[in-house]
This record gives C-alpha cells, structure tokens and sequence, in this order.
C-alpha cells in the first residue's frame, strides 16, 4: 500500500502582463507546483494546457508534459517537464532523471482537469471571442483550400482582431485583421466566421508571410 501524501490539485488562470496573455497556475495543497520542479518558470497559456484532448489527463502509459515556460513567456527560451501517470487509484507527477515526485487521488485529479476545462469565468472579451472563432471556423472549407487554422488574438494590434491560418504549399502564415471594439464578441465571432467561408481571394487586410527562404509570391490571387 502507499504511504505517500497525496496533494489535491487546484487550476487556476490567472492574468500574466508580463507575457501579454495568461498563465495556468497548477497548485497543490495551495502551492505552486510549477515551483516545486522548477526556478523561476510560470504557468503556461492556458491555450498551450486547457485544451482537448488535454495533455493533462492521466493515462496508464506514463507521457511528459510540459507545465512551466519561461517567464519572457516563450517555452522554448525555458521549460520544465514532467511525467505524468495513472497507478490504479492515484496520478503521480515525476520529474524525468529526478526521484521528485507528486501523488494525486486519481478521482480528484480527474474532477479537477474536467473542471477546469469547463471553466470560463477568467475569461476577458477578447479571450473569449479568440475562444469562439476557433470553435465556430468551418475547418473542412479551409483544408480544401489548402489552409490551416491557427488561432485568433485581440492582443497582437490595438483595437483590431487577427487570425492566423497556415497556407501550404509553402508554409506561409496568413493573418487577417479586422477591426473590433473589444465588446461586441457575438458580432466579431460571425464576421470571421463568413469571411473564412469565402474565397480566399475576396477575404480583406490579409497579410503573408513565407515561413521558409526562396518562396515566391502565395499562390492565391491578389495575395502578396
């Protein structure tokens, strides 16, 4: 029988203005589990972590998961990983090479990770329309034009809505702005949805970008 403690799990999102976004503050028993495996990192974007399927549900196949970025907010500038893993009636986090470890009752663990992935109450306007254009887009339409949808973002140019699509062959990145007051989020969600509907070459202020050296112009008509 095991004799570890068990931690309980509590998801926080918090706002992050360092890194112009926000930040998924994993706690357990009230303290910063980020901090226990890390130095200095914070919680990641909770579109990076409360997503689905979400990376952090445990299965019975240890996965590792990154939970903490740097605090520039970029992942790749730093990170810290952990193993995450379901044994019977418990989840147990490792730090992978380190005998640092977290146990969780698996019930808990689970009800927390559902919970917070319904949650949307931290959510600002502009958060929330990103949330629903991403929900809303008509997927199949884009990929028959050869594009990807990426995200959409309030917070990349003042008072304007960008999304971000993937154009292949290529990879170019696509970015269409549109202006938006920051309110109206039923009415930015339904513009987006019919411009992504339309032919390429009719959608309005897009810009794109060759993500790799030697490409010509995109191959769609009136794009530069």
């Amino acid at each position: 029988m095991n004799t570890e403690e068990h931690v309980q799990l509590r998801i926080e999102v918090r706002p992050s203005p360092e890194t112009n976004d926000h930040e998924v503050c994993l706690l357990g028993d009230g303290e910063s589990l980020v901090d226990r495996f890390s130095n200095g990192l914070i919680g990641l974007d909770p579109d990076d972590l409360l997503i689905d399927p979400c990376p952090l549900r445990a299965e019975n196949v240890p996965q590792r998961v990154t939970v903490g970025r740097c605090s520039c907010g970029i992942v790749g500038c730093g990170s810290v990983e952990v193993e995450i893993r379901r044994d019977h009636d418990e989840v147990i986090w490792t730090e992978p090479n380190s005998s640092q470890r977290v146990h969780f009752l698996a019930v808990e663990y689970d009800a927390e990770i559902e919970r917070a992935l319904r949650d949307h109450t931290w959510e600002t306007p502009e958060r929330t329309a990103s949330r629903l254009i991403s929900q809303t887009v008509d997927r199949t339409v884009l990929v028959r034009r050869g594009l990807e949808f990426s995200w959409a973002s309030g917070r990349c140019r003042d008072g304007m809505m960008t999304a971000s699509l993937v154009l292949t062959p290529g990879p170019y990145q696509v970015l269409i702005n549109v202006q938006w007051d920051g309110k109206d989020i039923e009415g930015i969600v339904a513009h987006f949805s019919r411009i992504l509907t339309q032919p390429p070459e009719t959608w309005p202020n897009v810009e794109c970008n060759p993500q790799v050296r030697g490409l010509g112009a995109p191959p769609i008509k009136g794009w530069k």
